[in-house]
């Protein structure tokens, strides 16, 4: 097995974890992304691709920063604070 596939397994390992913390269901995480939950168990499973906007709404929903779905607890990013910025450019 290549490196990418081991990382994409281990994140989605790690939503699979996260969500179970949290005491959320399959059904749950896809009514709160808005799929069915046949798709979300899909995409839990690695049957299908997991899209960067709902990458994003997953984190979101399990409350934790992307970066932790992406590199894992030991390698946190916050960048939430980034968002709140407005970058104006001045003419």
């Amino acid at each position: 097995m290549n490196t990418s596939k081991l990382q994409v397994e281990e994140i989605r390992e790690r939503i699979r974890t996260y969500r179970i913390e949290k005491g959320y269901s399959q059904d749950y995480m896809a009514d709160m992304l808005n799929i069915s939950q046949n798709t979300y168990h899909k995409l839990e499973k690695g049957y299908t691709r997991i899209h960067l906007e709902k990458f994003i709404d997953i984190a979101k929903i399990l409350e934790i920063e992307f970066s932790e779905l992406l590199n894992g607890p030991d390698y946190v990013y916050i960048f939430s604070g980034q968002y709140k910025k407005k970058h104006i450019k001045k003419v």
